[in-house]
């Protein structure tokens, strides 16, 4: 099964894991209304750091809960 129901958490969790510890430490950002923000969400929740997402103000609610749950901050 995939992580958040969509591959994409493989690519965020890998891309968000080979920063340096100091990058790291800074935390990640994205933009994205679905399943893109969840796995960079979630990614950073399970490496320690901390998720800046930007979501459009027409982004689905479940989306924007779902994103906020894995303990992102959700810019609009």
């Amino acid at each position: 099964l995939q992580r958040v129901g969509a591959f994409k958490f493989r690519g965020a969790y890998n891309a968000a894991s080979r920063l340096a510890p100091e990058q790291l430490a800074r935390g990640v950002a994205a933009y994205s209304s679905g399943n893109h923000a969840q796995a960079v969400a979630l990614a950073a929740r399970e490496l320690g750091t901390t998720a800046v997402i930007v979501m459009p103000e027409d982004a689905p609610p479940s989306k924007r809960d779902a994103t906020a749950g894995y303990g992102a901050e959700i810019v609009t």
